[in-house]
């Protein structure tokens, strides 16, 4: 009998197991079918990522474009288009550029949030085409380089030279 209660009890603590994992699955897909919902809200988009104030922290200038290394081992930075803006520091670095091609003709902008690593925010050309992007950017005490990227298109790096004011 004594064994019986205990085959009972452990078969009782397996299904509740099988409800929370469930219950997580569930919790996991809810919030996956929603991230579609949350990136199409566009007053969110405007109240994190906007040009920062007067008062920034600093500005950019520098290349997106590609990184790598060629057969000797120095790196090449192949620059398809240059970016030059502000940011603003705290807890998330709040950053703002314009998209410069080749022959310094504004041809878009960029605007994302940082937070230790980690970037997201959007793109925009000059007409009405907007894209959000995801990426990684690394940084020291002149330096930046990084990597974007979005659902259609290239990813390409992010790197250039900052100054603090």
């Amino acid at each position: 009998m004594g064994k019986n209660l205990n085959i009972l009890s452990i078969i009782k603590k397996l299904e509740e197991i099988k409800m929370k994992k469930a219950l997580l699955t569930i919790g996991i897909l809810a919030f996956l079918i929603s991230m579609p919902a949350m990136t199409a809200f566009q007053p969110f988009e405007k109240t994190l990522i906007s040009k920062p104030a007067a008062d920034y922290d600093g500005t950019f200038y520098g290349g997106l474009g590609r990184v790598y290394k060629d057969d000797t081992g120095e790196w090449v930075y192949d620059t398809y288009a240059y970016i030059v803006g502000a940011y603003k520091g705290g807890n998330y670095k709040r950053v703002y550029s314009k998209i410069y091609n080749l022959d310094e003709e504004e041809i878009g902008s960029m605007a994302f949030i940082s937070g230790h690593r980690i970037l997201i925010g959007r793109i925009k050309g000059m007409g009405e085409g907007k894209l959000p992007i995801l990426g990684f950017l690394f940084y020291n005490d002149q330096y930046f380089i990084g990597r974007i990227m979005s659902i259609v298109g290239p990813a390409p790096h992010i790197y250039g030279e900052y100054t603090p004011n």
